[in-house]
């Protein structure tokens, strides 16, 4: 009857393991099966007034946003994926947690600008890190099943208005 009690024991720990794991898992993600990562892209004219150009950039309808996301593991690129913005400038790109045999965070992601839906204005700035990348870090909005996180705003600005390398913004 004692090995009854050791063996009981014994499942009774590894279901508790078993759920913790599942549990730590869902607080992971919070219980959602993917991410989205939404933000804006717009123009700064760097011809208007100081305050015209800090404060009232212009949305680009048809710009792309790509996102890459890496195996934390092995370090591979394991998802890619892009968005177009829509008539207010806004993307939103969903991201699955789970990629074959690979787990997702969105820290391991980097979302950066890929092209401008404006040929006037189509000069990558790296305000927010619209061209090196930024990665999502805390979400913005959870719900259940449902998680969001916020990059940006990324802008593109006019030829005139490009900076050469090595200088500040």
């Amino acid at each position: 009857m004692a090995w009854r009690r050791t063996l009981l024991a014994l499942v009774a720990v590894a279901a508790a393991a078993a759920a913790a794991a599942t549990r730590a898992d869902a607080w992971h993600n919070y219980g959602a099966a993917k991410f989205t990562v939404t933000g804006s892209v717009l123009c700064q004219d760097c011809t208007k007034s100081w305050n015209a150009y800090a404060y009232n950039a212009k949305p680009i309808p048809g710009s792309m946003v790509g996102i890459t996301c890496l195996d934390k593991e092995t370090g591979r690129t394991v998802y890619h994926g892009t968005d177009k913005t829509d008539d207010k400038g806004m993307f939103n790109i969903e991201v699955p947690y789970t990629v074959g045999s690979a787990h997702l965070h969105p820290s391991a992601c980097l979302v950066r600008l890929t092209s401008s839906g404006d040929h006037g204005c189509a000069v990558f700035t790296n305000f927010n890190g619209g061209k090196t990348g930024e990665r999502p870090c805390r979400p913005s909005h959870v719900y259940p099943g449902r998680v969001t996180y916020s990059a940006g705003p990324f802008y593109f600005t006019l030829s005139q208005c490009d900076v050469k390398d090595g200088a500040t913004y």
